[in-house]
Order: structure tokens, then sequence, then C-alpha cells
């Protein structure tokens, strides 16, 4: 069924989205989800982000990647959180580079996200992190998060 972008606005510009029925509308919603990211509006976009993570597949990886990269921490940490939803389609690398965002709490983020998904190909850069992240309290986070599950 084609998705129009008033469909994807009537999810998204809600004060509270209602997710569930943003994925519902499936990855004919991403290309719109993705012009709502590369438009300038921070609190559209990381809605948009969000919605993108929970449709998830690999039509979403591109959209992922622009919420990544966005100007805004506001959307990068959307991206970090959408990621989470989307756990064996999630590219390493979109996570990895939020782990490296020069904002904390895209970071702090990302680390929850990268704790979520327990991704062997993203226990080096926790690992790191846990050394040499310039915030004590994501030192600590990224220490607790490298240790071995019981």
């Amino acid at each position: 069924m084609p998705v129009n972008m008033q469909q994807v606005l009537v999810e998204i510009d809600k004060d509270e989205p209602d997710y569930a029925a943003a994925a519902k509308l499936g990855p004919e919603a991403l290309p719109h989800l993705q012009l709502i990211i590369e438009a300038d509006d921070p609190l559209r976009a990381s809605k948009a982000a969000y919605a993108a993570g929970l449709i998830g597949g690999p039509a979403a990886v591109g959209v992922m990647r622009k919420a990544a990269e966005h100007h805004d921490p506001q959307v990068r940490m959307a991206a970090a959180l959408g990621l989470r939803n989307s756990a064996d389609s999630a590219p390493t690398e979109i996570l990895a580079g939020l782990l490296d965002d020069h904002d904390a709490g895209v970071r702090k983020t990302a680390l929850a996200t990268a704790g979520h998904l327990k991704r062997s190909d993203l226990n080096e850069k926790v690992a790191s992190m846990a050394e040499h992240d310039p915030e004590q309290f994501l030192r600590e986070a990224a220490s607790v998060a490298k240790q071995p599950r019981r």
C-alpha cells in the first residue's frame, strides 16, 4: 500500500507519537522519514529517526545513517535509540560512530544501545570508551557494560 508524507506526519506530529502505528506504515514510509530528517526541524527529525528504527530492516539503514550524521544531538540520540530496535540489522559502523560522537549525551545513549544489543563486534569500542572517554561517568558506564555477563 502506498504511503504518503501526510500519513507519516499524522503519526509523528503528535506530542506523543504513536510509534507502533508509524512502524505499521512499513518500509514505504522510509523515504518520507528521510526527508523529515533532512529538513531543519530537530524535533520532527528525532521522531522520524526513532520511527525508522522501529521499521528497521535493510531499507532503514540509509535513513538511520542520515539521522546518525545529523547536526543536532537530539536527532543523533534518537538514532541511537532507534538502532536498539533494529537489533540484527543495525550496522555496527553507525552505532560505533555514535559511540565516538562529540556529544556526551549521544555517546551515553549509544552506549546503552550497545549494552542492550550485546553485540560482540562493539566490545572493542566499549572497552576503549571505558579507558579513554573524556567523561568520567561514561568511562564508568562503559566499564560496567564491558564486564562479562553471568
